[in-house]
């Protein structure tokens, strides 16, 4: 899915002063489920297939190998059955389920002020779906990430909920929208994997309209010795972690003003503001 009036300010190339313009293509109240999309200033063509705009085609865009396993074949499905329903709990050791994680989320990007959102790295949509169906008719969420399969996951969970976020297959390093076009962004875990977070937070920063808002969810450095020999195995693959002060730091240089942290044992929540 992804919301026609959304292809204005999407900027599929460097070059492109303007968005796309929909070729042809199946529509359902607005929002287009496919069809192809042409990007005037270069003439290249982009499809909209299994609900969701692909602007990377053959590239993978994946950083490292913790990024490429979200390739693999039945990724999307098994991802938050398996893993993403208990993480916070695992990773806190006390009960952390998504409706918590959630509504620290919304209240950090202060979603109750409406607008255009963001979320990247979407995975199979937890986020991006759980805002749209807040948010209602008061706004958008374009929900991005480089792997098929789990923008397909995220496209068949949001349907299944009855919202109807935006989905594109696109790298967070180098943002495919207009400046100044969200009212904030939204990050679940995805800035651990990220091969350059300090760059992913400056695209975001220049995404965001004045005093527009950042809410990332992420993992600390661990303080056991088991945690952080756990982590040492994990960064081998391109998982990073941080330490608080580490993350205040990212956001500042990003031209952002960071709030105090959230923090739950590992798990850390952040917000801050675009300056």
């Amino acid at each position: 899915m992804f919301r026609r009036e959304l292809l204005s300010i999407v900027r599929s190339n460097p070059a492109s002063s303007g968005g796309l313009e929909l070729v042809e293509g199946i529509e359902e109240n607005g929002d287009i489920t496919s069809g192809r999309a042409v990007d005037p200033a270069t003439g290249k063509v982009y499809p909209v297939k299994n609900g969701y705009l692909d602007l990377l085609g053959s590239r993978a865009s994946a950083d490292n190998v913790a990024n490429l396993t979200n390739f693999l074949p039945g990724a999307g499905p098994l991802y938050e059955p398996l893993w993403r329903v208990r993480s916070l709990t695992l990773l806190t050791g006390k009960p952390f389920p998504n409706e918590r994680e959630l509504e620290i989320i919304s209240d950090l990007v202060r979603l109750d002020r409406g607008g255009r959102y963001l979320d990247l790295g979407c995975s199979a949509g937890l986020y991006t779906r759980s805002l749209a169906a807040t948010l209602g008719d008061r706004g958008d969420v374009v929900g991005i990430d480089i792997s098929p399969s789990m923008l397909k996951e995220a496209v068949r969970r949001a349907r299944k909920l009855e919202a109807t976020p935006s989905f594109t297959r696109a790298d967070a390093e180098n943002l495919p929208f207009a400046d100044a076009s969200f009212a904030g962004a939204v990050c679940g875990g995805s800035l651990n994997e990220f091969g350059d977070p300090a760059r992913t937070l400056r695209e975001r920063r220049r995404v965001l309209e004045p005093s527009g808002r950042v809410a990332i969810m992420g993992i600390l450095k661990a303080k056991t010795s088991r945690g952080r020999r756990l982590q040492s195995f994990l960064s081998t693959g391109g998982v990073r972690f941080f330490e608080p002060e580490e993350v205040l730091s990212l956001l500042d240089h990003a031209g952002l003003e960071p709030d105090p942290l959230r923090t739950y044992n590992v798990v850390f929540f952040a917000g801050a503001t675009r300056r």
